[in-house]
């Protein structure tokens, strides 16, 4: 077999990156400080700290069990609004692209509108500038996708998002230059709510992952332990001398290295690895012992030929067959995905294209 390195121009989604954001399920809860119950999620500070909006209900919340709500108006109190917020683990790249997606729902649909996100430098809790003057990084209604509302009312929002390379922090809230007091549907003290669950900040690049130190700077913004009155406190002292801006180790970037395995390699039809490939795939795994490995992932791909679903099963499994061989020679996660017919790199109108359809590409991203 002749090993083909690939020269990747499109690599999103290949790589299993981790969000910049912790807890964005919001199923872990916080132990408050004063009153040592499960009062908030972990990760995520309010601007009001005396409230208390963390929700519990698997049959309510997009995905598991919990998911917290945001207050944009009040029906009798003027400019009345909270901002939820949650630290970056890792600084982003200037120039680069992260995908932020989330979930949204209000009583009122209208509402959506006038919401937005803020990726800050400095710490939303400790901004003196009133709720007119505030402005976001980007409106949802701006949002690259909004997609359709499903039975529950959630709504899925996707934000492409170009850094500066000095955000901290991430915010949202209602950025509405006017007020939002309309009669409230049933809820606590006359307040205009929005939910929010399943938050995720994610680089574009591939190749990019989390700064070496992401794990001892989990552990400092889980330490945050300050709610309700405690958190009040801390607002009051830092008001008058806000905390300068926190700057954040950048994320890493990562060396590939491919190898394709063409379908010659495969019995006809099937997904045994003949031995011809388990020589090509040694050969390939030897050469990456010189190097720190940070993830694998494999793909496979078939020709037009044949059923859509045919197509799909055999592509998933002679991904999963390499997978599984890998996985034997090294420590790190090796992902496998088929993507049947859906990715040719070929004319798939004559043989010769349609062979070169049918492999499985494996992509080593290293340290």
């Amino acid at each position: 077999m002749r090993a083909l390195l690939l020269i990747l121009l499109l690599l999103s989604q290949r790589a299993v990156a981790q969000s910049l954001l912790l807890n964005g399920g919001f199923e872990e809860p916080n132990i408050c400080a004063e009153y040592r119950v499960h009062c908030a999620p972990e990760a995520w500070l309010y601007t009001i700290p005396s409230f208390d909006y963390y929700y519990i209900g698997a049959g309510r919340a997009h995905g598991g069990e919990r998911f917290i709500a945001v207050v944009a108006g009040n029906y009798e109190k003027p400019y009345f609004r909270t901002f939820v917020r949650s630290r970056l683990l890792c600084a982003m790249r200037r120039g680069k692209t992260y995908r932020l997606q989330f979930f949204v729902k209000s009583p009122y649909p209208t509402m959506i509108d006038s919401l937005g996100v803020s990726f800050r430098a400095d710490d939303p809790l400790f901004d003196k500038q009133p709720f007119p003057e505030r402005t976001p990084s980007v409106f949802f209604r701006d949002a690259r996708e909004r997609a359709a509302r499903i039975d529950s009312n959630w709504q899925r929002i996707t934000i492409d998002y170009v850094a500066r390379g000095d955000e901290a922090f991430l915010a949202f809230g209602n950025f509405r230059r006017g007020d939002w007091r309309y009669p409230s549907h049933p809820a606590i003290q006359h307040h205009n709510f929005f939910f929010i669950d399943d938050v995720t900040l994610l680089p574009l690049d591939p190749v990019e992952r989390l700064c070496t130190d992401w794990r001892r700077r989990a552990a400092g913004v889980y330490e945050e332990d300050e709610r309700h009155e405690y958190l009040q406190r801390r607002i009051k002292d830092n008001s008058e001398l806000p905390p300068k801006p926190v700057e954040l180790p950048p994320t890493k970037i990562l060396h590939v290295d491919t190898l394709e395995v063409p379908d010659v390699l495969f019995a006809t039809n099937s997904w045994e690895l003949n031995k011809r490939a388990l020589l090509a795939l040694d050969s390939f795994m030897r050469k990456q012992q010189a190097f720190v490995l940070d993830s694998v992932v494999v793909e496979g791909h078939t020709d037009s030929l044949g059923t859509e679903e045919w197509n799909l099963e055999l592509s998933a499994n002679r991904a999963q067959a390499v997978a599984t061989y890998l996985q034997y020679s090294i420590e790190v996660p090796v992902a496998a995905r088929g993507f049947g017919r859906s990715r040719p790199i070929a004319d798939n109108r004559t043989p010769q294209g349609r062979r070169r359809n049918r492999r499985v590409d494996i992509y080593v991203f290293i340290r």
